[in-house]
């Protein structure tokens, strides 16, 4: 541009260059006015970001095309100098053998020869875009191979084996013409790649450090190697020309390891491997080399020092160590490289990325400048407001990246978790919070990923202190976009007060309403307005409501009572009755409570009001219990001791009228009245039973039976003398079931009493018996009955029927419709089939009759036992000796009587000490007792269970059997599992008392000799 345009710079005058044309002229003028000021100086600014965006490009390729011509250089280098290491090894061993003629030099010879082969390709492959260096290359390689095939490797062979020292050293001569070509063609090539890069690098490329130290290591290896090499051609020929070679070796190698020794001195790993190098070096020297030499001198035999593998070994040290040092600091050198590139790169990135910038600044406006400052007020201000309110605020705040690393915390969560300020930034947040809760009691370790899922809702977790010391946390997660980057802000509070009181009411509750539970009481408590707040199970129970249908309903409708008017009033009777809700006033101690399902309790009730802080009443409490259940169990401890007593007397009635049967003759009219007699013996034993199996539940003595028999003789002798007839349909082939005969017995005689009893005209009672197989699933048909195979007794009436109101309470106990029954039928028969683990159901309809079906599982895999007919003295007869222990005298003398009679030898004791005491005697006099007979109930405190455990400690093969009119105890139905070898249940007739005592002694009876033929005495 003219003097004359760049002078000019008054706004609106025309710029005057003479020769430009009128539209630069133009263009010009324009750019340069107030309104186009910005616009040139941003395209100003574009123009030098290019120039100097252009600059640093080209700087940086030719920082990076030095670097190749380095890196090119520094590789050809290098292959060269370990070929002339390779080269000199192999001389190495072939001096080696030819010194030792030993085989094991031959292995690492060719290992070296392909190892440097591999070289040698690798340096040709860098050489082919220079044809000259190559040709040269081949040609040492060619040098070197001819030699291995055709001096070295046939003298290894033996083929050409040298057999004088003339001939020795004439190869030596010649190994040390053809190999010192290869090895100046190498050299010649490192000394032109280093001109190369002198002329292309200039004068400020300087080798670096590992540069230096790679190129010295293997000229201090190659020192190694002609040492060993020229000390061995010494030894083959005696010529002083290797000597001098082996001390310039020597001597470069102490210049070498100096150099190295400098440029390592600021690493200790270098300096401790230069070291090491050196003394194993000199230890060579010292114990192998020079001996060797000296003695070579003296002309004195050296094979075994040859011979020693300690000079081989310390080499191979040697060797090692340099190429450890080798592979270091070629790492080391790799590593710089790049990280010499990378750096190189990203300096020119951040160059030009800060021309970027500053050019950017200066083309900016005012205006944009003013706003921005304006802007940046604005944000300083609410950054200063907005760091107030964090810092200031009592709950924890701490920012995380989606990473979940910390960015930012506030003092409040600093001093929530023990950290120093900044000290938690750049870590990870499940550091603080490694747990958290997926519900209530649901603890699990937290994952970020899915900890981030519940943003916008509170969480319960652990937080963990930096000592490691945990506390319950409360976090309140929410997510933001700053920047286009995802940030969580976790609010944080420590809720460890609040868990105490938690668990402390929780505690509270849990003690309540454990002790609630444990109540056998009704428990019931209503606010002022009368609206229930708890009930416990008693209470759910007795009323029929649950806890959670009753809450908040009014008493009335819940715990509904008629008022009994014989009985006194609460109020009456109790001085802070008047402190009570209105409504509970006239609550009596005794009424029927009425349960939801209609079911009528008598009990005894108290309450109490319930007092607040103020003494004012807030509520009452009141605790009911059902009397009839407290009289159910003193009926059932009072029918006990009545069933014992009245066992203990039928045992002496019907086993005197048993015996009585046995000692006459079966065709004797005697034997009639005698039988009429024990069967209404076993007709009042039923009663009592009956009685006993209501009141305390008595457990099933079962043993495998048939019905058949069983269902025929209970219905015949029920309806015996009444208006109805039976008919009976019974299947033949009718499986076997494990029962108590006498309870099913019963069960069947309480349901053929009660159809009879429906039938007052007369009438036909239908029973059948039948096998049943009860599917699963879909194919179930009977409710509440499992799958297997059953026993189903059916006895269906033509009376009256029962109505339908009351079909739902005919097994509950004391329910009856007759005037002078006791409502103990049906529900005992209800629970003997249930402790049979069977079910018993029951259809009926008004003035049609009723039907009721029993279902018993069958013994599918149990033999029935034969029926025995009639049974004389001489198949109930035995021999041995019985101990029977009794309270009753009468028993005992019945039990001696009979047993006797059978046979056997009998002794009697009252008490357990004394029938222990008495086998005690007996077993050291050497007359042992074969059974013993033990009442489960006996005077003095030890009853017979606690006896057999004694008579065990004395003798481990007694043979007990257990004997009680206590069918209830499980000793009886599990006598097994207590060490019995019987049972036998009073009361109980005489047969069956030599019948169960003469297959106790001979189940544990050793037979040495054949049995004897015994006749009953009498």
């Amino acid at each position: 541009m003219p003097p004359s345009d760049r002078d000019s710079s008054v706004e609106n005058v025309p710029v005057r260059a003479p020769g430009v044309p009128g539209i630069l002229r133009r263009s010009l003028a324009k750019l340069l006015s107030s309104a186009h000021l910005v616009l040139s100086g941003t395209t100003a600014s574009i123009l030098v970001i290019i120039f100097l965006g252009s600059l640093f490009v080209f700087v940086a390729l030719r920082n990076h095309h030095r670097d190749e011509i380095r890196a090119h250089t520094f590789q050809l280098t290098r292959l060269s100098s370990l070929i002339e290491n390779d080269i000199a090894e192999l001389e190495n061993y072939h001096r080696g053998f030819l010194l030792t003629h030993r085989s094991q030099y031959f292995a690492p010879f060719q290992e070296r020869r392909t190892a440097m082969k591999k070289r040698l390709e690798e340096l040709n492959g860098r050489l082919l875009d220079n044809p000259v260096q190559r040709k040269r290359v081949i040609k040492a390689q060619d040098i070197v191979l001819r030699w291995a095939d055709q001096v070295a490797q046939p003298a290894f062979l033996g083929q050409s084996a040298p057999s004088t020292a003339s001939d020795t050293s004439s190869a030596l001569t010649l190994s040390n013409a053809s190999l010192d070509q290869a090895r100046w063609i190498l050299q010649s090539l490192k000394d032109e790649e280093q001109i190369f890069l002198s002329q292309r690098a200039g004068e400020q490329e300087m080798a670096t450090q590992s540069t230096q130290i790679l190129d010295s290591l293997p000229k201090l290896e190659r020192a190694v190697i002609e040492m060993n090499k020229e000390k061995r051609g010494f030894l083959l020929t005696n010529d002083t020309v290797f000597l001098e070679t082996y001390r310039r070796s020597v001597e470069n190698f102490y210049r070498y390891h100096a150099y190295l020794t400098i440029l390592a001195g600021d690493a200790p790993r270098r300096t401790q491997l230069l070291s090491d190098i050196r003394s194993n070096l000199e230890r060579w020297i010292s114990s192998s080399a020079q001996p060797e030499i000296n003695a070579k001198q003296q002309g004195r035999d050296i094979s075994a020092m040859i011979g020693n593998d300690q000079s081989e070994q310390l080499i191979n040290q040697i060797q090692r160590t340099i190429a450890e040092f080798q592979r270091n600091e070629l790492a080391s050198y790799d590593a710089g490289s790049s990280a010499a590139v990378r750096h190189r790169i990203w300096s020119t990135i951040g160059l030009l990325t800060l021309v970027l910038v500053v050019a950017l600044l200066i083309s900016s406006n005012t205006y944009s400048l003013a706003l921005v400052r304006r802007n940046l007020s604005k944000l300083g201000a609410a950054e200063i407001r907005i760091r107030a309110i964090i810092e200031n605020i009592l709950d924890g705040m701490v920012i995380v990246d989606r990473a979940g690393t910390i960015t930012l915390m506030n003092p409040a969560a600093e001093r929530l978790f023990g950290c120093g300020k900044h000290e938690m930034l750049n870590q990870a947040f499940l550091t603080l919070v490694p747990q958290a809760y997926n519900t209530e009691a649901d603890l699990q370790l937290v994952d970020w990923e899915e900890f981030t899922k519940r943003t916008g809702t509170t969480v319960l977790a652990v937080g963990r202190t930096r000592r490691h010391v945990t506390f319950p946390i409360e976090i309140s997660l929410a997510k933001m976009t700053v920047d286009q980057s995802t940030l969580y802000v976790a609010m944080i509070r420590d809720v460890t007060e609040r868990k105490r009181f938690e668990r402390e009411i929780a505690a509270e509750k849990e003690n309540l309403a454990v002790t609630l539970r444990s109540i056998g009481d009704g428990v019931i408590t209503t606010d002022v307005q009368g609206k229930i707040i708890m009930i416990n199970q008693a209470a759910e129970a007795l009323t029929g409501w649950t806890a959670e249908e009753a809450k908040g309903h009014p008493l009335k409708s819940v715990f509904k009572i008629s008022i009994d008017l014989a009985a006194p009033t609460r109020g009456q009777r109790s001085t802070y009755r008047n402190e009570a809700y209105s409504l509970l006033l006239k609550l009596p101690s005794n009424a029927t409570l009425v349960s939801r399902d209609g079911t009528e309790h008598l009990i005894e009730q108290v309450v109490s009001p319930i007092r607040d802080r103020r003494n004012e009443v807030a509520g009452v409490v009141l605790v009911f219990r059902d009397i009839i259940e407290r009289e159910h169990k003193q009926l059932g401890l009072l029918a006990g001791g009545i069933a014992h007593d009245f066992n203990n007397l039928l045992t002496a009635i019907m086993g005197n009228i048993s015996l009585a049967s046995l000692l006459i003759p079966a065709t004797d009219e005697m034997t009639t009245r005698l039988a009429d007699a024990k069967n209404a013996s076993m007709r009042a034993r039923d009663l009592a039973q009956q009685l006993l199996t209501f009141a305390r539940g008595g457990a099933p003595i079962k043993k495998t039976a048939s019905l058949t028999r069983l269902v025929q003789d209970t219905v015949s002798f029920c309806l015996r003398g009444s208006q109805s007839r039976s008919e009976c349909d019974l299947e033949d082939n009718l499986l076997p079931s494990e029962i108590d005969s006498g309870q099913i017995s019963q069960v069947i005689a309480n349901l053929v009493v009660n159809a009879e009893q429906a039938m007052p005209t007369g009438g036909t009672l239908h029973v059948t018996c039948e096998n049943f197989r009860h599917g699963s699933g879909k194919n179930a048909t009977v409710p509440d009955l499992p799958s297997g195979e059953f026993v189903k007794i059916t006895i269906r009436d033509e009376g009256v029927g029962i109505p339908e109101q009351n079909l739902k309470r005919i097994f509950d106990p004391y329910f009856t419709t007759k005037p002078k029954g006791n409502g103990l039928g049906l529900a005992t028969a209800y629970s003997i089939v249930k402790h049979h683990k069977g079910l018993i159901t029951v259809e009926s309809e008004v003035n049609k009759g009723s039907t009721f079906t029993l279902y018993l599982p069958a013994a599918t895999h149990v033999a029935v036992p034969e029926e025995t007919g009639y049974a004389g003295v001489k198949e109930l007869s035995g021999t041995g000796r019985v101990l029977i222990v009794d309270d009753e005298e009468a028993i005992r003398t019945l039990v001696e009587f009979t047993l006797t009679h059978l046979g056997y030898k009998v002794c009697s004791a009252a008490t357990a000490l004394e029938g222990v005491e008495l086998y005690r005697q007996k077993l050291q006099a050497g007359e042992r007792f074969d059974c013993v007979i033990l009442d489960l109930t006996l005077p003095g405190g030890m009853g017979g269970r606690d006896a057999l455990k004694l008579l065990l400690e004395i003798d481990p093969s007694v043979n007990a059997i257990v004997s009680s009119g206590y069918a209830m105890d499980a000793t009886m139905s599990h006598y097994q599992d207590f060490g019995f070898r019987g049972v036998i249940t009073k009361p109980y007739e005489a047969a069956e008392l030599g019948r169960t005592v003469r297959e106790v002694i001979e189940s544990g009876r050793i037979k040495l000799v054949p049995d004897l033929d015994l006749q009953a005495v009498g």
